[in-house]
């Protein structure tokens, strides 16, 4: 398994003296195997108080990247970034992963009929990429890292495109299973994520997936300090 979150994790346990083997699932059967303890973290999980009743939080947040509305590149000259509410009431259909909490406001837009019926669901985010390029959606909520990793290693970039409308610019954060993980463990792997965030390590991990998409809005977050150098705030 790649990519930042996976990459990140295995230099932290690495670095406590700890085995790993990394799980891949839908997101709703994540968020119960961590809620019983048969799984014991999960990344980029946005807080929730119905998650913070089973789940630790880590305290660090080395990169925020915004949850942003994604399109496709022939529907880009016309887009209008109105916000969810209003896509929504104009019949944009939008594909969504089961039980992810993009924002406040699609968390309080699902309980609405009159807007969850132009949400379609799928337990996986490589499907919606899939159903954006084929017509079937007219748009996905990704973190903008993320997604944008995300088309290229499905060769959909010159089809999809990141649009200009941010949903939510909360950070997303590790969680461990209050079943299965003592706080005492999460306070050290805060300490190393912590020291990778000031050795440098971090920035380096998220550089090898983000440098490679040649997205503009990166330059905004970046320093002199190398080739494609990324400040981690």
């Amino acid at each position: 398994m790649v990519g930042i979150d996976a990459d990140l994790v295995r230099e932290v346990m690495e670095r406590l003296g700890c085995g790993l083997t990394l799980k891949k699932l839908p997101w709703a059967r994540a968020l119960l195997e961590l809620r019983d303890g048969r799984v014991d973290m999960l990344s980029g999980a946005y807080r929730t108080p119905e998650r913070e009743q089973y789940a630790y939080y880590s305290n660090v947040v080395g990169l925020v990247s915004p949850n942003i509305l994604f399109i496709r590149r022939s529907d880009e000259a016309g887009f209008d970034p109105v916000g969810l509410r209003e896509l929504l009431k104009s019949g944009f259909r939008l594909g969504a992963q089961i039980n992810v909490s993009y924002s406040d406001e699609y968390n309080a837009l699902v309980q609405n009929p009159d807007y969850e019926k132009n949400i379609q669901y799928v337990s996986r985010r490589e499907s919606l990429w899939k159903m954006l390029a084929r017509n079937r959606v007219d748009g996905v909520v990704a973190s903008r890292l993320t997604g944008l990793y995300e088309i290229q290693a499905l060769g959909l970039s010159g089809m999809i495109t990141p649009s200009s409308m941010v949903v939510s610019n909360k950070p997303a954060f590790f969680v461990f299973s209050k079943a299965s993980v003592s706080s005492e463990f999460v306070a050290d792997f805060d300490r190393v994520l912590q020291a990778m965030v000031d050795d440098g390590t971090f920035a380096a991990i998220v550089n090898r997936y983000v440098c490679v998409t040649g997205d503009s809005w990166l330059a905004e977050a970046q320093v002199d300090t190398g080739a494609c150098p990324l400040a981690i705030r």
